[in-house]
This record gives C-alpha cells, sequence and structure tokens, in this order.
C-alpha cells in the first residue's frame, strides 16, 4: 500500500551557492520570508474493545514513542538555500476545537526485533506518566527539524521539515483538542556566494597506501567510464587534516573535497586489517588501530531486554553538515560522546540528513580487494541491460512475527518491494515459505541458493539474522524456525557475472567488525550481545560475504549493523520501510545510482516520521557495503 504524503515543497531558485567554496568572490545577504496555509479535516475517530484510534486522511502518519498515544502527525517540507542562517519558523494556529472521549486512545506499540532469537509482539502498554497526567499531549501544535542535505546529486539545500500535531490529548480529562487551519511563516537570511572548483569529480576512493596500487585499476577504469574518479590514501588524510580522531579527520577531508572539487560518492575501500583477530573498538566513538579504514561507532541505546551498545554507523561519513551549512560532528552537546541518544534528556541533536552518497567495501585484504575490484570493472561493462536475468528480482522471505493483511509479514514486505519495482522489473521471483503448500521455492538453503545462481539485478531478503546468518519462520508457526542460511554456505551461489544488489532485513546481517576470534570468544562473554553470534564462528558478516564470493553472490549489499526494528503490527516501519523505501526509490523515483537510492530512502524516511530514538536507531545502523556511483539503469 502506498502512503499519501502530504508536502509542500516550496521551490526556491537555487543559484550555483547551493553548493559550498572554498573561493569566495561575492557575497551577498538577502532577507527572504516564506508564508503558507494549510487545511485538516475533522478528527475521525474509529472504536475498539479497549480502546478508541484518531484519524484523519484514509492513510496518516503516526506520532509513535512507545507507551504514549498514537494521534496523527501531518508533515510538510520546505527546501530553501544551502547555507542559510538565522531561520525563524513561526506557527499560528487556528481556533482550537474540543471533543470529549468515551475511552483512552491507544497507545503507541513497542518495537519488534528482527533477530535470531524471535521477540513475540507484546501487549500494549500506557505510559503512567502520560495517561495519569491532565497535561495535554504533545505538548505543542508542532515540532520542526531543519537540516541540509541533498536535494539532487551534488544539490544541496537546507531542508526545513515541519510536523503538525492537529489533535492533541489530555488523558485524565478524557479530550482531545484539535484545529482545523494553521499558517506556517519561516524567514531567514541568505548567504549568496559565487563559487568556482578547483576542478570537479564524481567519485573519490578513500583507502590505506597499501591498496593503493591495486586501486589504480579500479580508478582507470572509472575515468575511462566517464566517472571522474580519483584515490586519496588515509595517510595523506591523517597529515593534511585535523580532528578529534581519525573518522573526524575523514569527514574533514570528505567536507573540503565537497567545496573544493564538488564530489558527489565517496568509496571507502577497507575493513579491519585481519580475518583471525583485529581489536574492532578502540574507543566507544570509534575504531582506529585495525582498521584499514576506521568506522565511527554511535550511542544510540534504547532501553530493554535488547540493546546495542553502540553500532558501527557509515551515515556519519554522509552527513557532513548541519543547520547553517556548518560541519557536523554528531556532538551537539560537547561531552566527547558521539551520536549519544538514550532514554535520558542527555542526548546529541542529530542532523542525519546526507550531503554525499557514501559507500564502503570493508575489505581485509589484497585478495577481496582484487575480488571487489574485479567484481565492479566486470559488472560495469559486461552486464548486459537487455538480458532476461537483469530484468528479474527475487524477494526471499517467510513469517517474521505474525500475519499482516492475511498474510506473512515478512512475505508482505517483499511484495511491497516488488510492486514498487514493477516499472523498471519484468519478472518477479518469490521465494516464500508460503510456497511449501505448492511446490515452489521456499527460503532455505538449496531454494536460496539455486534462484541467485540464475541471477538477478535485485534481491530482497526479508525476515531475521545475525552476522553470520539469515533465517524466517514458516507462515503458521513463529516459534518454529526454518533452515538457517549461515554465511559457511553463499559458496554455492554460482551466479558469476550476473550480479544482484543485495538488501538484507535481519539484524546485524551488515555488522561487518567481527574475526573468528572474538567471535569464538563472544560465547565467554557472558553478555553475548556484542558480536551477536551466539557462539558461532565466522569473519565475515553475511552481507560482505556474499561480495567476497569470487564466483557470484553480489554486486553490492544493503544491511543492518545492529539490531534491525519495526513497530509491533506495522511490518513497513522502521527497517522494513527503510529497505522498501530503497526500491521505491528506484523503482517510483527513478533514482540513477544506488547510493541515492540507498541515501533516499533514509532522506525519504525522515520526512515521514517525527525522529525519536527509535527512529534515529534504525537510521543509523542502516549501511551500504557497495560502491555508491553504481548505476540503477
Amino acid at each position: 500500500m502506498k502512503k499519501i504524503f502530504l508536502v509542500v515543497l516550496v521551490g526556491i531558485f537555487l543559484l550555483s551557492s547551493v553548493q559550498a567554496s572554498n573561493i569566495l568572490e561575492k557575497v551577498d545577504i538577502n532577507k527572504n520570508c516564506l508564508v503558507e496555509s494549510f487545511s485538516f479535516p475533522e478528527p475521525r475517530i474509529a472504536e475498539s474493545e479497549d480502546y478508541i484510534t484518531i484519524g484523519l486522511f484514509e492513510n496518516d502518519f503516526l506520532l509513535r514513542d512507545t507507551g504514549k498515544p498514537e494521534l496523527p502527525i501531518v508533515i510538510f517540507t520546505f527546501d530553501i538555500p544551502f547555507g542559510a542562517k538565522n531561520i525563524d519558523i513561526k506557527f499560528t494556529p487556528s481556533v482550537e476545537y474540543e471533543m470529549e472521549l468515551t475511552k483512552k486512545i491507544k497507545p503507541s506499540p513497542d518495537v519488534v526485533t528482527i533477530g535470531v532469537k524471535n521477540v513475540k509482539s507484546t501487549p500494549l502498554i500506557e505510559s503512567t506518566e502520560i495517561y495519569s497526567s491532565k497535561t495535554i499531549y504533545p505538548l505543542n501544535w508542532f515540532s520542526t527539524k531543519v537540516t541540509c542535505g541533498l536535494k539532487s546529486y551534488k544539490e544541496r539545500v537546507t531542508h526545513i521539515i515541519v510536523y503538525v500535531y492537529p489533535v492533541r490529548y489530555s488523558p485524565a480529562l478524557d479530550k482531545i483538542y484539535y484545529i482545523k487551519d494553521a499558517q506556517v511563516k519561516i524567514t531567514y537570511d541568505q548567504l549568496r556566494k559565487t563559487v568556482n572548483y578547483q576542478e570537479e569529480y564524481d567519485l573519490v576512493i578513500i583507502a590505506p597506501n597499501k591498496f593503493s596500487d591495486e586501486l589504480q585499476r579500479l580508478v582507470n577504469h572509472k575515468n575511462s567510464q566517464g566517472i571522474d574518479t580519483f584515490l586519496k590514501t588515509t595517510e595523506e588524510i591523517y597529515n593534511e587534516y585535523s580532528g578529534v580522531d581519525k573518522p573526524e579527520q575523514i569527514k574533514y577531508f570528505i567536507k573540503d573535497v565537497i567545496e573544493t572539487n564538488n564530489i558527489g560518492h565517496v568509496l571507502l575501500m577497507g575493513g579491519l586489517n585481519n580475518i583471525l583477530y583485529a581489536k574492532d573498538k578502540d574507543h566507544r566513538n570509534y575504531g582506529e588501530k585495525y582498521w584499514h579504514v576506521p568506522v565511527r561507532y554511535t550511542n544510540i541505546v534504547k532501553s530493554g531486554s535488547l540493546n546495542d551498545k553502540g553500532a558501527i554507523s557509515d551515515l556519519y561519513y554522509a552527513d557532513v553538515y548541519k543547520e547553517g551549512g556548518e560541519f557536523e560532528d554528531w556532538d551537539s552537546n560537547g561531552d566527547g560522546i558521539i551520536a549519544r541518544w538514550s532514554n535520558t534528556p542527555d542526548k546529541d541533536t542529530l542532523d542525519l540528513n546526507p550531503d554525499v552518497y557514501v559507500g564502503r567495501y570493508p575489505c581485509r585484504n589484497l585478495y577481496q580487494l582484487k575480488t571487489v575490484i574485479d567484481k565492479i570493472i566486470n559488472y560495469e561493462i559486461t552486464t548486459p541491460n537487455s538480458d532476461a536475468w537483469y530484468q528479474r528480482m527475487v524477494g526471499i522471505s517467510g513469517l517474521s512475527h505474525e500475519l499482516f493483511n492475511g498474510q506473512p509479514d515478512g512475505e508482505y514486505l517483499t511484495d511491497l518491494a516488488l510492486d514498487y519495482m514493477d516499472p523498471v522489473i519484468d519478472e518477479e521471483v518469490r521465494v516464500y515459505a508460503s510456497n511449501a503448500e505448492t511446490s515452489g521455492p521456499i527460503p532455505e538453503v538449496k531454494d536460496v541458493t539455486k534462484t541467485i545462481t540464475k541471477g538477478a539485478r535485485y534481491v530482497y531478503f526479508s525476515g531475521h539474522g545475525n552476522p553470520l546468518v539469515w533465517v524466517t519462520h514458516p507462515v503458521d508457526n513463529p516459534d518454529v524456525w526454518m533452515e538457517r542460511i549461515s554465511t559457511k554456505q553463499l559458496w554455492r551461489c554460482f551466479n558469476f557475472k550476473k550480479l544482484p544488489i543485495i538488501v538484507v532485513g535481519g539484524c546485524h546481517d551488515a555488522q561487518f567488525n567481527i574475526t573468528l576470534w572474538t567471535t569464538y570468544k563472544s560465547v565467554d562473554l557472558g553478555d553475548d550481545h556484542w558480536y551477536w553470534t551466539h557462539g558461532a564462528t565466522g569473519a565475515s558478516c553475511f552481507c560482505w560475504k556474499l561480495i567476497t564470493i569470487p564466483w557470484g553472490g553480489a554486486i553490492a549489499t544493503v544491511g543492518g549493523t545492529g539490531l534491525t526494528t519495526s513497530w509491533v503490527g506495522q511490518p513497513n516501519s522502521l527497517n522494513g520501510e527503510l529497505a522498501t523505501n530503497i526500491f521505491y526509490k528506484i523503482g517510483q523515483d527513478v533514482a540513477i545510482s544506488f547510493g541515492e537510492a540507498f541515501y533516499g530512502s533514509i532522506q525519504k524516511f525522515i520526512d515521514e516520521h517525527s525522529i525519536l530514538l527509535t527512529e534515529a536507531h534504525a537510521i543509523t545502523i542502516w549501511n551500504y557495503l557497495g560502491d555508491p556511483s553504481l548505476t540503477t539503469i
């Protein structure tokens, strides 16, 4: 089901000044003002046995925060020039109406974790603090988020999101308060710059010096394909740029090449430096010493029975700017803890909107590097767009938690993704648990590897996982696992040059910080949640293993570096929604590169949801292993 998204997009004529530059010839400051008026329908009330629900439109976006009232939210977006300063947003509501209720409004559900240990749906629980209070929830009629990000390839803007709550609720008084009209007024200062770039590029590759000779093949290939590319070594970056740590030094370099070379894509070429053992985390904020290209760890923790104690996020490298065109360090409160967010008031305010398309191949050694380079070159030179396999998409799924709209929720998600891709795909292949009744292919090792071997342009797994496994349930029993597909069995994918981009829905399937020794020892840690392999050993996570198979597998993958989640009873939410958004961006919005599709999925999510702790966690653990400049057409 496609959502109806109310968007007011105020088009501002953006001069070349939307691109930042270190060469400033002329500066003008202009005062600007936008005024928009909106109308909302009267609330619709639906009553169930225990609660009532409030709606406005046929398909509402909802304000969700576990245990708090679930209310409709209407979202408006505005684009103004990059670097705009002194932004002031005023919201003027119309006459306020009130209505008495006969029951409490349904509280927001908890999230379910898409991991190898099934977490069953939990009953709805009311927040005592909210439901016993006369205080109106939410406190205000609106909230805002101002970010800097990409409007299109290399076109950066200041993006304003206004979240309107046309219905507010006083639980103890059993009343709702609502408005039918409102006005938004935005004023800002525009700093106009005339820019000139020293030399423009499409792609920069960041890698250690030991990889440079082999990478020259890739640089030469990209340039021959009309993708202007250059290589920058990590050693050069550390010598030329400062920062609080090595990830920040790299991020300052990315900022510099945006402003001097108008860069569009960044490829991080390097992972841990050893397969047997490497210490993946030097500090709660980063991994440096044992990494060819360092990683940023977040500190986003949601309390509960399961939580990540910090997960890798390459979005950090893509989110270069925040409001005003300032450098985004993910440490807004200045406490030295990067991306800090938990169920406490002390948190960082994160921009999260990507400003450049970033991907990573976490190569450990020259053999893996050569495999990846060979795959990219062959994919871009020999892939025949007209061949049958290139017009094919494969969905692999079953029951993740429960039935949704009469079918297994995982299969519902893959059907939705296939629907989005209908304009660009001729053949749909469903490897579903429900096929067990029809003798069709099912999501177990033999059928999955056989289907991938036949070739496909895209593959979408929707189910459960850990770094070494992907798995799902049969249609009629969430307490029973089907056959696990492990990294040790992926060698059976003999699809050679018929390489798909694979999106994997499942916890930790893209957690590329594991080694044989750390996974072996993790069972002795007491709390097995750090590497999440539950005693099994492996050196490559599921997503990375698919790429390193020399005779097949994938050209690129997407997956979670942490616990992937969705709201109870809503499979197309949180990480499930981020996955289907990718296929929406390709099939419906015609994204040109896969970097645009991946980061566009995050932008779409931000535009459609209030970003609270749960949403921030889902966004930051969603990671792309691949070349962001790979074409989708």
